[in-house]
């Protein structure tokens, strides 16, 4: 499929003239790498810039990428690995993690991206929900996986990155170099299964969104737009983990399929490293979530020779001081791009093809038709007016299914549309303007928290009668995660107890759920009809 917005000299052109054309079998795996390793250049062609935590680096081209890849799906079919078959990818910014993920999906069988952020219970419902049949994980992750084996009756086989043994006595070493390097891509429609990605919403448990390979088709018209269609000499980098759609789908497999380069860190996030890595590579395509922006404008970054052109940005609003920061320090644009797991890449920015209204999260990217409507009667809402962001079907980059959720599936469209759970409103001139969750889900540094995912964790801990969660304003990350608690009757109020429940919320949860703000309380304030008044703890 031949996508290029620079045949366009404006953003009304591209939008009036541009038409979808998803082929009838289409493949990640072999649009992102397998084409390019195949290509006359690919042997030279870099793929993958990679910087462990220890300072060593690697440079990986398409073609050697390909061969690994090859490796591992030789490897997963001795596993007993085929055509529908889960793979719990959980993994942190490393090349096993691409190479896992292509070879995975050129066999045919479904990724399951997991969080080395996940807790205890956050990794087991999403590998007992996705009923995933193989795991791969690091050695950091593996006693933890092989301590849920007997609470998760699909999973056959774990298999270890850097574990000379492994859990199950498979070493992701030992197996690749042991597996033949040639593979034929099994042929998959463009309809066919390719992914289960896990986001929190309003019923308190994660919900699977099943996607198809068609998906990355529906990210490439709006890869463009925000990244300005780089050129060559490109180099893409976010410090977002790999196992996100932000990371993988709007980095890697954006930038691999224009076949440019990506740089990976093993670290976590540090704006002094950050600085240092956009630096030695050249960095010219960051995606940068609103909070590490600002972060990084904290320390002294006039020390760092940078090539930034072009800052994506998204997962949370970009204020006004973020555009201006960017702009008049770094010399570069920030793009603002506003979309979901379910269905991303539907508004944007681009200042070559539009003047843009840094209040506005942009227009609708080309081939997506976005809309503000009524969520009860599904019309559209005239300009000025609030309404819910949602986006047409039937858009390639839209999710099959919530997986094994059928209910939560229908309640997400609304006859011909697909609901964002997003409150917004549209002008004159067509921008979409983001007016907060219509649901509860709070959105932290660019992470999605259901409060009641974190109030029923609350809930379990032994010095916890109640719990109500909500999101405050936070001059540094948007939104901050706050716990009301009401403790139980034995239990002492103290700092220690904070940060017992905090320490409980990271481990069962996610690191980026806990609440970074407890209180506690005697009681919780009601309706009359005894429902919690949330906007009341939230003001």
């Amino acid at each position: 499929m031949d996508i290029n917005l620079q045949q366009y000299d404006s953003y009304e052109e591209a939008y009036e003239q541009f038409e979808w054309d998803v082929p009838e079998s289409f493949n990640i795996a072999e649009a992102v790498c397998g084409r390019w390793a195949d290509a006359e250049d690919g042997k030279q062609r870099v793929a993958l810039f990679y910087e462990r935590v220890d300072g060593t680096r690697e440079t990986y081209t398409f073609w050697q990428v390909q061969r690994v890849a090859n490796r591992v799906s030789n490897m997963l079919a001795d596993r007993g690995v085929e055509r529908g078959s889960r793979v719990g990818i959980v993994l942190p910014q490393r090349p096993e993690t691409l190479f896992a993920n292509l070879g995975v999906l050129q066999m045919g069988a479904v990724s399951v991206p997991l969080s080395v952020l996940y807790g205890r219970e956050g990794l087991r419902y999403r590998l007992a929900h996705s009923q995933t049949e193989v795991a791969i994980v690091d050695e950091e992750r593996a006693d933890l996986v092989a301590e849920l084996r007997s609470e998760l009756d699909h999973l056959e086989t774990v298999i270890t990155v850097d574990g000379a043994d492994g859990v199950d006595g498979y070493s992701w070493e030992r197996e690749t170099a042991a597996a033949s390097p040639d593979f034929e891509t099994v042929e998959t429609g463009a309809d066919d299964s390719a992914y289960i990605i896990y986001t929190s919403g309003t019923t308190g448990k994660p919900k699977g969104a099943h996607h198809a390979h068609r998906k990355l088709l529906g990210y490439i018209p709006g890869w463009q737009m925000i990244n300005e269609m780089p050129g060559d000499g490109a180099v893409h980098y976010t410090p977002s983990g790999w196992s996100w759609v932000g990371g993988l789908f709007a980095v890697v497999w954006g930038a691999w399929f224009h076949g440019q380069p990506v740089l990976g860190h093993g670290g976590q996030f540090d704006p002094e490293t950050v600085y240092e890595l956009l630096e030695r590579y050249g960095v010219t395509n960051a995606l940068l979530t609103a909070t590490m922006i600002r972060m990084m404008d904290d320390i002294d970054y006039t020390q760092y020779d940078l090539d930034l052109e072009v800052v994506p940005s998204g997962g949370e609003k970009v204020t006004p001081d973020i555009f201006e920061f960017v702009e008049n320090e770094w010399d570069a644009v920030v793009n603002e791009i506003y979309g979901q797991t379910e269905c991303n890449f539907l508004v944007g920015t681009n200042t070559q093809l539009m003047d843009v209204d840094r209040e506005a999260s942009g227009k609708p990217c080309p081939g997506h038709e976005v809309a503000i409507i009524d969520a009860e009667t599904g019309e559209r809402r005239p300009p000025g007016e609030i309404g819910h962001i949602a986006v047409k079907q039937r858009d390639p980059s839209m999710l099959l299914d919530y997986w094994e959720s059928p209910e939560l599936t229908d309640d997400l469209f609304l006859g011909d549309w697909m609901k964002t759970g997003d409150a917004g409103s549209r002008d004159e001139d067509g921008f979409i303007y983001y007016e907060g969750r219509a649901d509860s889900v709070i959105i932290t540094s660019g992470y999605r928290v259901s409060p009641l995912e974190v109030e029923e964790c609350l809930r379990e801990h032994d010095a916890v009668d109640d719990a109500v969660v909500v999101g405050v304003d936070d001059q540094e990350r948007g939104t901050l995660v706050k716990a009301f608690v009401k403790p139980a009757a034995d239990a002492e109020r103290s700092s220690s107890l904070v940060t017992e429940i905090q320490s409980f919320v990271k481990e069962r949860e996610a690191a980026y759920k806990y609440p970074r703000d407890v209180e506690f309380v005697e009681e919780f304030p009601t309706t009359v009809s005894g429902k919690i008044k949330r906007t009341e703890l939230t003001e």
